[in-house]
């Protein structure tokens, strides 16, 4: 391994991508065996679905994958240059695909897992699973940053510190720099295309897109993928979700580890289409900054930008599926469980499984809804324009926001993680009736004004049923 070494890459203007003059070698694998037994003595994958995915059909694997990844920086002229020459690495990462090759669609969804509680996270699984199973779609989730790897490595298993666990699985792993992760997230996704590799653990599928997506922080590594390493890799199309509005620099070797707030790297440009959906939370919350890295087909033909009046970061649904993982792994309750208000009911995973598939439509030749933007008072002091409900005015509307149950916010208030929970203030059920009659007429209004957000594909015609379903249990929660 070499520090310092200058050697041109690639000229790569922000408004430009030039093919590289380097190739990412392809990583070797090894699948990671599932030892059962008791709390200490089992081997199993940190953040395994909870689920029993065989009932449909699906199946969860994990391997460890090894290789040589270099750190890179820009020059003054905004070309990539070797910082650091193929330092080793070993990390890991998640499958879960059809069983049956036959069953799958060719897509698969390359998730950036999420490390801002130090270890990894798969939210946008949680979010979308039921939709990637039931169309038949591939999933990989990749930890991609030193704190989660040196988790697995040195925490997870420590008994003064998460209980007594299985500490080989993950002994090898091994990220010494921040900046790999480029070059890792490369390695990866050409792995996955590459039929012929017996490494590859989807060689017996026909890979016909590939996306990458993330969500929060892990959007920040995407964009920062795309503006610099997209040709380095075989990427069909970008889902961000949920992120801010800096994204990553390309190593931690000198400076902070983002931009500043409106740096131009900030911004996504790349040759293929591009999903970016926000919350509520993301664009009035000042620690996401999300809307001074706002992107629209006005500018930018291959992006849309989708806000989500109401909806908040984490949710009742993202953070029950979150906390059974916790609960199991880490012997850690929910991060909302503590959070002054009740956590938003207003269900963003139905819209982020529309996201999905507006972008593998868009890949496909279909043209994607415009850009849906919320509105601002002033955009300055991120003062968000609201009704006189108190919900905000513009984005993507759920018909919930038609008739309200009261005020769905972007912000909760607690210690810790709570200002990523969204808070309701909701109306008693006195008001509720007053306003809306009974439960069966409040729910056949709803299904009435369900068919302009289906038919704006803003929610999928198969989650409608599901849909009234959540909202029937959130009037149960009235008081």
């Amino acid at each position: 391994m070499m520090r310092n070494i200058r050697i041109f890459v690639v000229a790569l203007g922000l408004a430009t991508h030039y093919t590289p003059a380097i190739a990412a070698d392809l990583p070797s694998t090894t699948q990671l065996e599932n030892i059962p037994g008791d709390l200490s003595s089992r081997s199993t994958p940190f953040i395994a679905w909870h689920g029993d995915l065989t009932k449909i059909g699906y199946l969860e694997s994990e391997y460890q994958m090894t290789g040589k990844a270099s750190v890179y920086q820009l020059d003054v002229n905004e070309r990539l240059i070797k910082d650091i020459v193929d330092a080793p690495y070993t990390t890991r990462f998640l499958v879960r695909r059809p069983v049956d090759s036959e069953d799958f669609n060719g897509t698969v969804y390359l998730e950036i897992l999420n490390a801002t509680a130090g270890w990894d996270g798969d939210p946008i699984w949680q979010g979308t699973h039921r939709y990637m199973t039931q169309t038949g779609a591939a999933y990989v989730g990749l930890t991609s940053k030193p704190v989660a790897v040196n988790f697995l490595r040195d925490r997870w298993g420590d008994p003064e510190q998460f209980g007594k666990r299985n500490r080989e699985r993950y002994a090898a792993l091994s990220m010494p720099y921040f900046g790999q992760v480029w070059d890792i997230l490369a390695q990866l996704s050409n792995l996955l295309r590459a039929k012929n590799s017996t490494a590859n653990p989807l060689r017996d599928l026909t890979v016909q897109k590939l996306v990458l997506v993330g969500y929060s922080q892990s959007v920040d590594y995407e964009v920062t993928f795309a503006n610099h390493f997209h040709e380095m890799a075989m990427i069909d199309g970008y889902y961000l979700g949920a992120g801010s509005g800096t994204v990553k620099r390309l190593n931690r070797l000198e400076g902070p580890e983002e931009y500043s707030i409106d740096d131009p790297h900030n911004l996504i440009r790349t040759r293929v289409p591009v999903v970016r959906f926000q919350t509520q939370t993301e664009v009035q919350e000042p620690r996401f900054n999300a809307s001074r890295a706002r992107q629209t087909e006005a500018d930018f033909p291959l992006v849309r930008t989708y806000e989500m009046a109401g909806g908040a970061h984490v949710d009742v649904n993202t953070s029950t599926n979150g906390a059974r993982s916790m609960a199991r792994d880490l012997g850690l309750s929910s991060h909302g469980a503590a959070c002054d208000l009740p956590i938003n009911p207003l269900p963003i995973d139905f819209v982020q499984a529309a996201m999905l598939s507006i972008l593998s439509h868009w890949i496909d030749g279909t043209p994607p809804p415009p850009s849906e933007l919320l509105a601002f008072t002033d955009i300055e002091s991120l003062a968000l324009t609201f009704g006189p409900d108190g919900n905000a005015v513009g984005g993507i509307r759920l018909p919930q926001l038609a008739m309200p149950m009261g005020r769905y916010l972007g912000r909760n208030t607690g210690e810790g993680f709570c200002f990523l929970y969204g808070g309701f203030a909701p109306i008693d059920h006195d008001a509720f009736e007053q306003r809306y009659g009974t439960k069966s007429d409040y729910l056949e209004q709803l299904r009435q004004r369900i068919k302009p957000v289906v038919e704006a594909r803003f929610l999928l015609e198969g989650d409608v049923e599901r849909f009234i379903e959540h909202a029937s249990s959130t009037i149960d929660s009235l008081e």
